[in-house]
């Protein structure tokens, strides 16, 4: 890794490895040639021997944990019986590292084989919340994902460019930071190759990725796509309690769409 990927990475990432609390999460490991892959496993009614038919990959953002995930919102999906993983990306959690978006790809390509071979009769839903997006949007174009739900996606280099171009004494450095990100995990050119039905649900007041930002990936995707704008919320913000039998009902409507839709592909 050279020295400007070093400088991307910790401008973007928030890598962290201190012991977290799991709960009743299982902790699982991906071998790879690489290195080991941590995942934290939910089942349904916390019971790994209950006969599931869908896997649910989730990767958080860039300063999450996979131990503090759960299995929502699979819960909301009637027949849909869901075993979720989610994934701390290498340098998080004992994932071992380093942590930096030139090991994402490798990441996401081990899982979704380790996925397929373990599962390979389930249906594969992403999910993504902010920066895990754009490895959630990486597979859902590559592969044969049934749904993606997505949480304030971030176009980084157009992100990165607004933060940075104001000041004198980074110019130029946006330009630097933005070519260290892989081709490959653009969110705006992986949407247009998605076509599996999706909810995005958006921030109405998110100061870290703005509306504007956000629905560059939007009006780019390919698929069925829903959007459901959260009134007054900022990025980390839980959903609005006056709105939240209508979020109900979207990831219900993605629920309904995941049960029957057929993928374009399927490649371990």
């Amino acid at each position: 890794m050279n020295l400007l990927q070093k400088i991307a990475d910790r401008f973007i990432l928030q890598a962290s490895t201190n012991p977290v609390d799991a709960g009743d999460l299982t902790r699982r490991v991906i071998e790879t040639p690489s290195g080991n892959i941590e995942i934290w496993a939910a089942f349904p009614e916390n019971d790994p021997n209950l006969v599931t038919n869908t896997l649910l990959l989730k990767f958080p953002g860039t300063g999450g944990r996979a131990e503090r995930s759960s299995s929502h919102p699979s819960e909301f999906w009637g027949n849909l019986k869901c075993t979720s993983w989610t994934i701390n990306h290498r340098g998080y959690g004992q994932s071992d590292g380093p942590s930096s978006l030139q090991n994402f790809v490798e990441t996401c390509d081990s899982v979704w084989s380790s996925a397929t071979r373990l599962f390979p009769d389930h249906q594969i839903v992403l999910y993504g919340n902010s920066l895990g997006c754009l490895s959630a949007l990486y597979l859902s174009s590559r592969r044969g994902a049934s749904g993606l739900y997505m949480r304030n996606p971030p176009p980084l280099v157009e992100l990165i460019s607004r933060r940075l171009r104001y000041n004198w004494w980074n110019f130029g450095m946006a330009r630097i930071i933005a070519k260290q990100i892989p081709d490959c995990l653009d969110p705006r050119e992986n949407a247009q190759q998605s076509h599996c039905p999706t909810l995005l649900v958006q921030s109405e007041c998110d100061g870290l990725v703005p509306p504007r930002f956000q629905d560059l990936i939007a009006n780019s995707y390919s698929g069925e796509l829903r959007k459901l704008v959260l009134n007054g919320a900022d990025h980390g913000s839980p959903v609005p309690e006056h709105q939240f039998e209508e979020y109900i009902e979207s990831v219900e409507w993605l629920g309904q769409q995941i049960a029957n839709y057929q993928p374009l592909l399927k490649t371990s």
